[in-house]
């Protein structure tokens, strides 16, 4: 059974991606992938944290991320390119490519939700 991350784990995760960049900067070598991986890998802790944390509560959503989390829930089941209406507006689900690897692969995938622009009326003005 998985615990609940603390802030405490954020806080540390965040000082640790910190370190990395600094890292990173100060590095002069000729090897320009050297530090890239252990940057990747703070920086996708971080993000799994504060998703766990804001999941929990512990840290305040946004007002997209709550839109998002009340779409998730009332279609769990929705997949790339979807659309539903929802609050009488039209969303599209999404799903890409949030972080690669240096071979060019994909690590990491966000998932989210996109506001399309309302239909254009059928009987509109005539521009010919």
């Amino acid at each position: 059974m998985d615990t609940l991350p603390t802030l405490k784990e954020l806080e540390e995760a965040t000082a640790d991606l910190a370190l990395q960049l600094e890292r990173q900067d100060r590095y002069d070598g000729n090897n320009p992938n050297k530090i890239v991986t252990a940057v990747r890998e703070a920086r996708e802790r971080v993000t799994r944290l504060t998703v766990a944390l804001k999941h929990a509560g512990l840290l305040e959503r946004t007002t997209h991320e709550q839109l998002e989390a009340r779409l998730d829930a009332a279609h769990p089941a929705a997949r790339h390119r979807d659309i539903v209406t929802f609050e009488r507006e039209r969303y599209q689900r999404f799903v890409e490519p949030a972080t690669w690897t240096l071979s060019g692969g994909v690590s990491t995938f966000s998932r989210g939700w996109r506001l399309l622009a309302p239909p254009a009326p059928k009987n509109g003005p005539d521009f010919d």
